[in-house]
């Protein structure tokens, strides 16, 4: 492969993931998931830079099997998970699968993974077990915080105000007369100062 072709980098992080390489004025800002055409002399540039190749092990996925070879990168297989085949272990994988994804996958995939169980409400016990040991995140309890707050929004969302004098109009007349009576609920006598 030459240094200028370009690769398709894939963000796996559940959050934005970036760099920079100043000497080469360069920054790069990955949203969750996407995808972006980036040149193998800048990938090389990014691994020799601190936290560089942290970046593309476990937070980047580079989707080339010949710039994974030029840039000395040996990765699992789980390397290379999507979303969609995460989600796909987690409702249709074994437990061995599973223990297997999370010993061998890079922290970003293991994250998605989190997230996903989380979000998608995993209803085998034992995966969220599983998960939970491993990462030390609770997916259980992740859930009810969910659940609780979802039943917040919803208990605000009901809850109507209503008034508790008519409402008033900014265009009355200044001619209108100003109420001289006694409200039905005040202790005190209110003196009209209109003649």
């Amino acid at each position: 492969m030459k240094d200028t072709d370009l690769v398709s980098v894939r963000n796996r992080n559940n959050g934005y993931t970036g760099y920079t390489l100043q000497d080469r004025n360069i920054w790069r800002n990955f949203a969750p998931g996407e995808v972006k055409k980036v040149p193998l002399e800048e990938l090389k540039q990014v691994q020799y830079n601190p936290g560089g190749d942290y970046i593309l092990s476990n937070l980047l996925v580079i989707e080339s099997e010949e710039a994974l070879k030029d840039l000395n990168m040996t990765v699992e297989p789980e390397y290379n998970y999507t979303e969609n085949d995460i989600k796909n272990l987690l409702f249709n994988g074994t437990i061995e699968q599973l223990q297997d994804f999370l010993d061998f996958a890079p922290a970003g995939a293991i994250e998605l993974c989190k997230e996903i169980a989380v979000k998608e409400e995993v209803p085998d016990t034992r995966k969220r077990k599983i998960i939970s040991e491993v990462t030390g995140f609770s997916i259980d309890s992740a859930i009810n915080v969910n659940h609780i707050m979802a039943e917040d929004e919803q208990e605000k969302k009901e809850e109507k105000k209503e008034r508790r004098v008519a409402a008033t109009s900014a265009e009355e007349p200044a001619t209108k007369q100003r109420r001289t009576s006694v409200p039905a609920t005040s202790k005190y006598k209110v003196v009209s100062t209109n003649k």
